[in-house]
């Protein structure tokens, strides 16, 4: 039973037809893990905690650079050199005093994925490295978990919802094979379009709500995003029969 101040909380929500209370009480009982806190993770978590996600795990190993602030909207110059996930909870408890932030100073990899997921029913991918991608792609198709995986560099940004539970989908090994050589700092090294990082964190958060309330799910798609022409296309993914991950 979800308590009327929730419910008044969400009330623009509830106007929607593919929303009800039922929609509201599962948020608040979901846990979410976010692998990635710069510029796409913030933006997600903010949306997602604001949006009624009672329960967010937030993993990422870095500390606040000076170069991140124009895209990572939750730190500010007197939180530099502090771990971000740290900081991401402590501004997201200002926000939403009744959120419950596991925030954890590590790298997600084959040896630990296992425990940080635990009890999670989604994962959101915020990182900007292509094996880590590879590693939680691996783990999700595996465990039948369903992931979101964003991604920007320079003018482009890319979204793509993995999830194992529908039959026949497409994921992230069907279209970017594993042997495929990119830097793992593309934005130190292409830089970026700090506004496209925050658009495509927050389609992230809506992809992730929408998965979890089997909401017009996108599964099998691949979104595109040119921040300079303002284009968007989406391709639609055919399961590769011959990928080494989910056949």
């Amino acid at each position: 039973m979800v308590d009327e101040h929730v419910l008044l909380r969400n009330s623009r929500h509830l106007l929607l037809n593919e929303f009800n209370e039922n929609s509201i009480e599962f948020l608040l009982e979901s846990r979410i893990l976010i692998v990635g806190a710069g510029g796409l993770g913030c933006p997600a978590a903010l949306y997602l905690a604001t949006a009624g996600v009672k329960k967010i795990r937030w993993v990422d190993p870095d500390k606040v650079d000076i170069s991140n602030l124009p895209r990572q909207i939750l730190f500010s110059e007197n939180d530099l050199n502090v771990p971000k996930v740290i900081v991401g909870k402590r501004i997201l408890k200002k926000i939403v005093p009744t959120l419950d932030v596991d925030a954890i100073e590590e790298i997600a990899d084959e040896t630990n994925l296992s425990k940080l997921s635990s009890g999670c029913n989604i994962i959101l991918d915020c990182t900007d490295r292509f094996k880590t991608r590879h590693v939680i792609n691996k783990y999700c198709v595996k465990n039948k978990i369903p992931l979101v995986i964003g991604s920007a560099v320079g003018w482009s940004g890319q979204l793509m919802v993995v999830n194992s539970l529908e039959r026949n989908t497409a994921c992230y090994a069907c279209v970017f094979e594993e042997n495929q050589e990119f830097t793992d700092d593309p934005c130190g090294a292409f830089g970026i379009f700090s506004p496209l990082v925050g658009t495509v964190g927050l389609l992230q958060a809506g992809e992730a709500i929408k998965t979890l309330l089997k909401i017009n799910q996108t599964t099998g798609k691949l979104l595109l995003l040119n921040a300079l022409s303002l284009n968007f296309d989406r391709i639609n993914l055919t399961k590769n029969t011959n990928c080494n991950v989910c056949s």
